[in-house]
């Protein structure tokens, strides 16, 4: 059930020269409940509220991480200027439109660029609680720039074989050794399974829509397939 909570900024990090990590220590109350996936309304200011995935795991209960991009809107002013020790209040859990299925399904998440929040929640919970179920992340970014979490990701993966990833950019340098693309391309090449699978979608309109209509089409059911907009 959502409630108002009371948190205190103990870090702040910026991940690229857009995207901002906070890290919030709960106040009041001291613990709480949520499903990975799930999302928090951030209270910025009278009036004005703002939606934001939680990015933490539900195993930390004092603990609270978001996620913020910088297009110099209400949200990312207020975030850039935060210091630790700042208070602040949100209402959470809220939404939940991603959170997985409890099923021997293999899940397969596609993001583009912060559509990555929710899934690193997601991830960090599924490897904590041994699940079984086969886990595959595609993230479309623009440039090398935009990579963050790639060092998490990569142990994650040496220490769990069930879950691999794999980052695809749209506009690398002539520098990039890796997947060049749009993400849906490559997801639709590599997962073939689609019968067997369940998709998590997060991201921009293009990318959901894209890849909804092209799953349906080779045989994926409405119910194989969430999905949340995120820009």
């Amino acid at each position: 059930m959502a409630q108002k909570i009371q948190l205190e900024v103990i870090k702040k990090e910026k991940m690229t020269d857009k995207v901002y990590f906070v890290t919030f220590r709960l106040v009041s109350p001291i613990e709480f409940s949520f499903k990975a996936g799930q999302n928090m309304m951030l209270m910025v200011a009278p009036g004005i509220n703002r939606t934001m995935s939680i990015a933490s795991s539900p195993t930390e209960k004092d603990i609270l991480m978001v996620h913020d991009v910088s297009p110099m809107g209400p949200g990312s002013l207020w975030t850039e200027k935060l210091s630790i020790g700042d208070r602040a209040f949100v209402v959470a859990p809220t939404g939940g439109a991603l959170t997985f299925v409890e099923s021997q399904r293999k899940k397969v998440m596609v993001a583009t660029g912060t559509g990555i929040a929710p899934f690193h929640s997601m991830i960090v919970d599924y490897v904590a609680c041994n699940k079984e179920a086969a886990l595959s992340l595609y993230w479309g970014l623009r440039y090398e720039k935009d990579i963050y979490w790639k060092e998490e990701f990569d142990t994650i993966a040496s220490l769990h074989p069930h879950f691999s990833w794999r980052v695809m950019l749209s506009k690398p340098s002539m520098q990039w050794r890796g997947l060049t693309g749009h993400v849906t391309e490559y997801v639709l090449q590599a997962e073939t399974d689609i019968q067997h699978s369940e998709f998590y979608l997060c991201g921009n309109k293009g990318m959901i829509e894209e890849m909804r209509s092209t799953l349906i089409e080779r045989g994926a059911l409405v119910e194989q397939i969430k999905t949340e907009l995120f820009y």
